[in-house]
């Protein structure tokens, strides 16, 4: 897996969200590791648009971090 600078800088915009997270900004390349993460988590669909809760997408940041950091 390849992460550049931008999924980097969109990981720590995200690790501080307040409000549902559209996952639609989800890095391309952290994309399947964010599908098995959220498998069976609970995602808010609303207009057509797949959303997460902001508290989730804090813990899968730091899940991120700690697995690619060794």
């Amino acid at each position: 897996m390849l992460v550049n600078r931008q999924d980097i800088n969109t990981l720590k915009m995200l690790s501080t969200a307040k409000d549902l997270v559209c996952v639609d900004v989800i890095p391309p390349a952290l994309k399947s590791d964010f599908q098995i993460y959220f498998l069976g988590k609970t995602l808010v669909k609303q207009n057509n648009i797949v959303f997460a809760y902001p508290h989730d997408i804090k813990k899968w940041v730091h899940f991120i971090f700690n697995k690619y950091n060794t």
